[in-house]
């Protein structure tokens, strides 16, 4: 067991940040991130990539960054966030329980659409809950 440098807490050893503070560890300071962005890629290319969670504006980041691993990984998320939008408007057009699993639907998509943004602010290549473990872009 490994402790924060920041708050003194004990962290598992492969904590890439600290749970109590949200210190960067020693470990995260080695991988940003499990898909293995480079710090250079993620500061490089944080702005662009908060495009990949407004709908199909998706493709201008994966298409002009084709390089970089943090805009590949935050355009697949989009893309599911996106594609998971889409069904969840079609099925909201059903009535009564559509309209009720569409509403629920469009919350847990707003939820998932700042939890991205705010993953690109910060720099870091965590799924979003649910839908990030589909992989749909190479």
């Amino acid at each position: 067991m490994a402790y924060c440098r920041q708050c003194g807490a004990q962290l598992p050893d492969t904590a890439a940040y600290c749970p109590s503070c949200g210190a960067r560890t020693a470990a995260g300071e080695n991988a940003s991130g499990q898909y293995g962005g480079t710090r250079s890629d993620i500061e490089d290319n944080k702005l662009i990539s908060i495009l990949c969670y407004f709908g199909i504006f998706f493709l201008i980041p994966y298409l002009t960054r084709p390089e970089s691993r943090f805009v590949k990984f935050h355009s697949n998320q989009g893309l599911v966030l996106f594609l998971f939008c889409l069904i969840s408007g079609a099925a909201a057009k059903i009535p009564v329980l559509g309209w009720l699993v569409g509403m629920a639907c469009g919350v847990f998509g707003f939820v998932c659409f700042v939890l991205g943004i705010v993953n690109v602010c910060n720099g870091e290549m965590k799924e979003l809950p649910l839908l990030g473990q589909i992989q749909i872009l190479k």
